[in-house]
């Protein structure tokens, strides 16, 4: 269902998104970044991502699980694009960065714990992993699509649940979209033991 609504609104995810400004959210994640290093962009939908992190000089690995998006990335991005869901990802101490912008929040919380674990797995030790939900405590379907929302006590009550991580950053902002003044976000910075 969720593959599907990216497949039919690819164009309309790309208007509304390539252009936010995450220029605060990127401050506080590359202060854990060395130059040059290796970031897997889990989900990179419009490519706003994977564009500024290519354009900072980072050996950017893009990965989306629509093909639709995947197609578009292909033209729009210079990084490696993978047609590649999360949930199948196998890679083993391979990037000192993952970046998962507003995707893990399409996750029960079991599948929630796996990707987790297998994105621990693809870090190498000392590795970061940023990861953004919807501010809230509840599971819902929002325009056809199901969110997994998270505060900061639901989310350290994952994170008791999960290992290979310390919870290293944790703060709320407000959604960078103008008309979505009233959502609030909950970012999160992992860092692999």
């Amino acid at each position: 269902m969720i593959r599907e609504y990216y497949n039919t609104n690819a164009s309309g995810m790309i208007e509304h998104t390539l252009k936010l400004d995450l220029q605060p959210i990127y401050e506080k994640f590359e202060k854990y970044l060395k130059p040059g290093a290796k970031l897997l962009d889990v989900g990179f939908g419009s490519g706003r991502d994977s564009l500024h992190f290519d354009a900072k000089g980072y050996e950017v690995v893009s990965i989306d699980f629509a093909s639709e998006v995947y197609n578009r990335g292909k033209v729009l991005l210079n990084t490696e694009v993978l047609l590649v869901d999360v949930r199948d990802i196998k890679y083993k101490n391979e990037f000192e960065a993952i970046w998962a912008s507003a995707v893990l929040f399409h996750f029960k919380e079991d599948e929630l714990k796996d990707v987790l674990k297998r994105c621990n797995e693809a870090l190498v030790t000392n590795g970061v992993m940023y990861i953004s939900f919807k501010y809230g405590k509840e599971e819902l379907i929002r325009h056809g699509r199901f969110f997994n929302d998270f505060d900061e006590a639901k989310f350290k009550a994952l994170y008791a649940q999960i290992e290979g991580f310390e919870l290293t950053e944790m703060w709320q902002t407000q959604d960078a979209r103008h008309d979505h003044g009233e959502q609030f976000w909950l970012n999160v910075i992992l860092t692999k033991k």
